[in-house]
């Protein structure tokens, strides 16, 4: 069975797309994980957009993660959708494990 493809956040193009658009912090396949949350999740850069998200009200780019198998959400959710300032590198995914338990 195929993967579910991942659904887009509710966002929407801006009113005004900046001339210049921000470098983003994170590249195509870095490892990152949420910080400042207990148990983060973790995973792959696998996409990046510029959008206006509605709930937050927010323009900014948003990356899509691809949750690693170890990750504690992968069971329910294969992709999530975050903003650049809720996330942080990671060197290795074992590094989520010693950051998490304290190992």
């Amino acid at each position: 069975m195929t993967a579910p493809l991942p659904k887009m956040p509710p966002a929407v193009l801006p009113e005004v797309v900046p001339n210049a658009l921000p470098q983003p912090k994170f590249q195509l396949g870095e490892w990152v994980r949420w910080q400042a949350v207990p148990n983060a999740d973790f995973g792959r850069v696998i996409g990046l957009l510029y959008s206006y998200e509605t709930t937050h009200q927010i323009a900014g780019l948003h990356y899509l993660i691809l949750l690693d198998p170890q990750s504690p959400s992968r069971s329910i959710c294969l992709h999530d959708f975050a903003f650049e300032d809720d996330l942080e590198r990671l060197e290795h995914p074992l590094q989520q494990h010693e950051v998490s338990t304290g190992d």
